[in-house]
């Protein structure tokens, strides 16, 4: 089985976040969605979509996606406020991806987010057998969380199928110990990238897809990125030499309706 690490966490964000707020009188180029043309959104796209957050060689992949339904079980430390954020970001994705996407119960589920104090510890005993399915074996499955636990606030790890471009399976941990936004931040952004768009860039903004921009939920420019990688004119397994004329039409069709 293959399996991908997907994202390493917000906390330089949320660090960038509190200082553009008390720094925002002095600034004037914090950069919008408006500051980007198609090309900008196109080589964007490629960066996220064909590229992987945790290759150090950085070898351009294929296209990857789910191409079924997404049934989605939340467990652990959760409250009320937590399935909403839930509910209300996965009726995002659904409406952006064109995929059925939804909670489910454990039995049923492709997708398990685990939400608790210190979720890295707890996916590895609390949580274990809803954690364990994701991992080849428990040396890889304790190696890679204790790595992960070291450099991110929140982490999620795909699993392909037998062709490796189609996604099958996801789980996600997130903390429920450091503050509400932290939890809605990191829900937004592991379950987004498990999309299929997997890679961050610093040069991306303003972006989730960016560990140093202040962006914590969707911008417009996140919601067409997503928007493409799930046009039916795309399918999984494309190179980006196949993939980049329809990737330019559909941004351009996105960009500017009519």
């Amino acid at each position: 089985m293959t399996v991908t690490p997907v994202r390493a966490g917000v906390l330089p964000a949320l660090i960038m976040l509190c200082l553009l707020l008390v720094l925002q009188a002095c600034s004037t180029a914090v950069p919008t969605s408006r500051d980007l043309n198609d090309e900008d959104y196109v080589q964007n796209f490629r960066t996220v979509a064909f590229y992987r957050e945790f290759d150090p060689e950085q070898i351009e992949q294929v296209l990857t996606r789910w191409e079924e339904p997404l049934r989605v079980a939340v467990v652990g430390d959760v409250n009320e406020r937590h399935i909403e954020y839930m509910r209300l970001h996965l009726a995002d994705l659904a409406a952006l991806s064109g995929l059925e996407v939804a909670l489910s119960d454990r039995d049923t589920a492709n997708v398990i987010v685990i939400l608790s104090p210190d979720p890295f510890e707890r996916a590895l005993d609390t949580y274990r057998a809803d954690y364990r399915g994701f991992f080849a074996s428990d040396p890889s499955m304790e190696a890679v969380t204790a790595r992960m636990k070291k450099e991110a606030t929140c982490f999620a790890r795909i699993v392909p199928g037998d062709s490796d471009d189609v996604i099958v399976g996801a789980v996600a941990l997130i903390p429920t110990d450091q503050g509400r936004f932290v939890t809605r931040a990191c829900i937004i952004e592991e379950l987004t990238q498990a999309m299929g768009l997997f890679n961050d860039s610093d040069a991306i903004r303003p972006s989730i897809f960016n560990d140093s921009s202040p962006n914590m939920i969707l911008s417009d420019h996140d919601r067409i990125l997503l928007r493409t990688l799930y046009d039916p004119r795309l399918q999984p397994g494309m190179t980006w030499n196949q993939a980049e004329p329809i990737v330019r039409t559909v941004i351009a069709e996105l960009r500017h309706p009519g």
